[in-house]
């Protein structure tokens, strides 16, 4: 990296992110946390609790919401980007500049070792790394990279600028959208949990026969498995983020731009709406559907569905200060029973015959 801040000013004005560039204009040769700033760093401020670090240290520049800036101006060949939202600057100026490229491989641009079924049309810009196995009419879009490991079964398809990091494996007929990021070792498409009992209380399996979607712009993090729908397809909108080690099970849609965290399991058929946080540990019963806006909290546990944006915490969910409250009083459950008891002992002595 080796770049001007007037470069990164004209880059992303036009996309609101960086609103001004005050001050100096020396190279920068890296992103820098702020605890080890130095000369040719940029570093992002956005408390000004970090403002002794920057003067003890100056960077080469520093990305910083207007009130900070305004703290900044005498450190004098100081670069300073005001940028509205800090946090979405680290977000795109880190994608810009600092990410790990991908398309970096020590391999050739498809590895020997991968097996790739003849009918595959395979573009000429993609990446396939050792050991991937790519079945019978599946497509391909371009710039796609799938690292080692990879396995995309009959007639899936991967859509352009997509990345399947190792280990990752795609069910037959499922569809990932492009710019969709699928990390290491989940799978999209395994079978759905669905069994019927006889007379004896013996299980029979019921084939999951749908398919996964997976729209544009998703991120699914390692180790999380979606299931195929029993008819029909399990969607996953557009935008949505989903962390490690989450379970979505059959015929679930989570919608556009949702937030599922780590160890969060959504039950067949529930029904995610627009932009739903669900922070660790979120569980759900199936069939429950869930409005736009609605954040869940506290290892929220979702026994019926919730139909008005808000904060829902705690199991069996619950309005977050009604929850509060609860927790609040559960922590005297002992004291207040104990004091229950002496009311109901000294009203029984006063109404005694």
């Amino acid at each position: 990296m080796n770049i001007l801040p007037s470069a990164i000013f004209q880059e992303f004005q036009a996309r609101g992110l960086i609103a001004e560039h005050r001050g100096g204009d020396r190279p920068i040769r890296r992103i820098a946390p702020i605890e080890e700033c130095a000369a040719g760093d940029l570093v992002f401020v956005d408390h000004a609790k970090y403002l002794p670090r920057v003067r003890q240290q100056p960077p080469s520049a520093v990305v910083a919401p207007a009130a900070i800036a305004d703290e900044l101006g005498d450190i004098e060949g100081l670069a300073v980007l005001v940028a509205p939202n800090v946090r979405l600057a680290i977000a795109l100026l880190k994608q810009a500049y600092a990410d790990r490229d991908v398309r970096d491989s020590e391999w050739p641009r498809i590895h020997p070792n991968a097996v790739i079924h003849d009918s595959v049309a395979v573009p000429e810009d993609a990446l396939i790394g050792p050991g991937v196995v790519v079945g019978k009419d599946v497509e391909l879009g371009g710039r796609v990279v799938l690292m080692a490991n990879v396995v995309i079964e009959r007639g899936a398809k991967i859509g352009a600028n997509t990345v399947l990091h190792p280990g990752c494996t795609v069910g037959y007929n499922c569809e990932i959208g492009s710019d969709v990021i699928l990390k290491a070792g989940c799978v999209i498409g395994s079978e759905g949990f669905g069994f019927a009992q006889d007379e004896k209380r013996r299980n029979h399996r019921i084939p999951h026969t749908g398919k996964v979607i997976v729209e544009d712009r998703v991120v699914i993090g390692a180790n999380t498995n979606i299931d195929r729908a029993t008819y029909g397809a399990t969607l996953i909108r557009a935008g949505a983020v989903i962390d490690a080690m989450c379970h979505i099970g059959h015929n679930v849609e989570i919608g556009e731009d949702c937030i599922l965290c780590a160890h969060t399991g959504i039950s067949g058929s529930t029904k995610f709406g627009k932009r739903v946080i669900a922070s660790g540990q979120t569980g759900t019963l199936d069939h429950i559907t869930v409005a736009d806006d609605v954040v869940l909290l506290h290892r929220a546990g979702l026994n019926s569905s919730i139909k008005q944006p808000g904060m829902y915490a705690g199991g069996p969910a619950q309005p977050l200060q009604q929850y509060l409250k609860n927790m609040a009083v559960a922590a005297r459950l002992h004291e207040v029973w104990s004091r229950l008891k002496a009311v109901e002992k000294k009203l029984a002595e006063l109404t005694k015959p």
